[in-house]
């Protein structure tokens, strides 16, 4: 079994499959999550060096509930301030006992950190615009919990796809799975990659490309990561690629709407978030299950 978690090419369709079985086994019928102190004796640190509010939350909600200690790293008051690097950082959280590191920064240190670090354990939650392997696992089960199967889909992926790491995870795990129909949408400029991609196609006209959809993936627009500012006009861009009530009448009748969040209204209106086709608050949900379900996997090698 492989020590770390850091894409979800590292899995199998099995594997998959199997993560998420077990996540359901956390969830109670009431929607609650099942507490059992199956790791007393592991501590966790959790080192988040870019913002997050449902990621880095659900993974201390999900380490408690299995009896986990957790360090929530804060990299602003650290040494990393003084200049000390993620390498030396994580290495005295090492020697000090910590067992395993869930890391969240811009660039992909955590494919050079895991190799080279051995007595510690390296969960991805969220790679520059590389990874999200994690949130992939959410979304695939929420996918599987409405529509039963994760085969034989159309699935519309909109937004800001080119920086998000989202988008890539979700195209990899999505690809373990059999004779799914994707269709990316978006603005052309932050879509360059997925224009002619060998994943799926690229439709630009958002009417167009939602037709006969049964899963719909939002993304927002990721101003952070944008290496320049861009003019974009919001009135524009919403007109064009938001989604209406009007527009997800064009999908199927049971089209399930996910966003792995923070929505802000703008790809998505507020009468859609509030639609009953709209599975976002599901996701969330299910992130603490998959997270309990990932963290006991890894403990446990």
């Amino acid at each position: 079994m492989i020590k770390d978690f850091l894409s979800i090419e590292d899995l199998s369709k099995k594997e998959i499959i199997e993560i998420i079985d077990f996540a359901k086994q956390f969830k109670s019928d009431d929607g609650s999550f099942r507490k059992e102190d199956l790791f007393p004796d592991k501590t966790i640190a959790n080192i988040f060096c870019e913002p997050s509010t449902r990621t880095k939350s659900s993974f201390e909600i999900a380490a408690k509930n299995l009896g986990c200690t957790v360090i929530d790293f804060d990299v602003a008051s650290s040494s990393i301030q003084k200049g000390e690097s993620i390498y030396e950082t994580i290495d005295a959280l090492s020697l000090m006992g910590v067992d395993l590191c869930v890391l969240r920064h811009k660039d992909s240190v955590i494919r050079e950190l895991a190799p080279n670090m051995q007595d510690i354990i390296f969960i991805n939650a969220g790679e520059g615009t590389i990874s999200h392997p994690t949130q992939t696992l959410i979304d695939l089960m929420t996918i599987k919990d409405y529509k039963s199967s994760l085969d034989n889909l159309n699935i519309l992926i909109f937004g800001d796809l080119d920086h998000s790491r989202v988008t890539t995870s979700f195209c990899e795990g999505i690809s373990k799975f059999s004779s799914n129909n994707i269709t990316f949408s978006g603005e052309p400029s932050m879509c360059t990659q997925y224009q002619n991609s060998n994943l799926g196609k690229y439709e630009p006209n958002l009417d167009k490309a939602i037709i006969d959809a049964d899963v719909i993936m939002a993304l927002r627009i990721q101003h952070e990561r944008f290496e320049t500012d861009t003019s974009l006009n919001l009135d524009e861009y919403k007109q064009s690629f938001g989604l209406t009530s009007e527009r997800l009448d064009l999908a199927r009748g049971d089209v399930i709407l996910m966003h792995p969040g923070p929505v802000n209204f703008i790809e998505i209106s507020e009468n859609v978030y509030n639609s009953d086709n709209t599975v976002i608050r599901e996701q969330v949900a299910n992130g603490v299950a998959i997270r309990m379900a990932v963290l006991s996997r890894f403990l446990s090698s």
